[in-house]
């Protein structure tokens, strides 16, 4: 299959209609190149409360109701693309009311036959916490599609491996990770969590990151990042782990033919076993002898 993940850069917009005109022309330059599922960053669905002109400094609580308020449309806008394009897309998070009224930041997977499921983020960052104040997921998904079972773990939530490991344990064929960073630290983070993710499921991992800064929108003031698409280095893939990546802060889609078995398969032939061998983690992590030697 061909997956194209971007990294995105919101803005604002005079009206929904060129929002939509923008997203429209994104999704197909990707299906046009043949992708079979498009990948879109964490917070690039803020862009749905783009509308208009910058007013001043809003806080960023403000900012997750605006995106809150519009979610529902956000989720049909890229159900009509998937249709439109034959494609399936991970649509930009953006903030969303959950079914209790809660607040979460929720990444929308929709279908070329109108499905439409999505992952919330588990683990907050602290800004999201106390600057944004919503909430974390209570559930991960895995979603059972005709490309495979793909999970998706938002921006923090891939830099915490029990999560992975539940995805993969499960059955994921590849792991989606959309991402936010202001800083190069940050970006750093997240893309080494990635790639250590594939180091241990054994899997295919794809980043695609939300590049800034967005005048007057203080949770999209600055971004940085580049597309990355990982696997395991061993037998019969790149001895690096990388098996394509975009240019740091380059706006634009990165195509990459893979083959999640291919990726899968050194669990089976590899140099090393680290999806058979995590068990071995057993009860010795349980406690640590603490020796003195002074």
């Amino acid at each position: 299959m061909k997956i194209a993940a971007c990294a995105y850069r919101p803005g604002w917009h005079r009206t929904q209609e060129a929002l939509e005109a923008k997203l429209a022309a994104w999704v197909a330059d990707a299906a046009g190149q043949g992708a079979d599922l498009l990948v879109f960053p964490e917070y690039a669905g803020g862009e749905a409360a783009l509308i208009g002109a910058p007013e001043g400094e809003p806080a960023p609580a403000t900012w997750a109701d605006r995106m809150a308020d519009r979610a529902v449309d956000w989720a049909a806008l890229h159900q009509r693309l998937a249709r439109d394009n034959g494609v399936w897309i991970l649509a930009g998070s953006l903030c969303a009311h959950d079914a209790v009224g809660r607040t979460v930041n929720r990444a929308y997977l929709c279908g070329p036959e109108g499905q439409l499921d999505w992952q919330d983020k588990l683990i907050l960052t602290p800004y999201e916490r106390h600057q944004m104040q919503i909430s974390p997921g209570h559930e991960i998904r895995l979603f059972n599609t005709a490309l495979g079972r793909i999970g998706v773990l938002i921006c923090y939530d891939s830099e915490f491996p029990l999560q992975a490991r539940a995805l993969v344990e499960a059955g994921a064929d590849m792991i989606l990770v959309p991402s936010a960073t202001d800083f190069p630290a940050g970006q750093t983070r997240v893309r080494q969590s990635c790639r250590a993710r594939a180091i241990e499921g054994q899997c295919l991992i794809v980043q695609a990151p939300v590049l800034g800064g967005v005048a007057g929108c203080d949770v999209l003031d600055s971004g940085t990042g580049r597309v990355g698409f990982f696997c395991p280095p061993d037998f019969g893939l790149p001895s690096d782990g990388i098996l394509a990546q975009g240019d740091t802060d380059a706006p634009g889609w990165v195509i990459a033919d893979v083959d999640p078995a291919a990726i899968a398969a050194p669990r089976q032939t590899g140099q090393v076993g680290n999806f058979a061998h995590w068990t071995e983690q057993d009860g010795r992590v349980e406690t640590v002898t603490i020796r003195s030697l002074r």
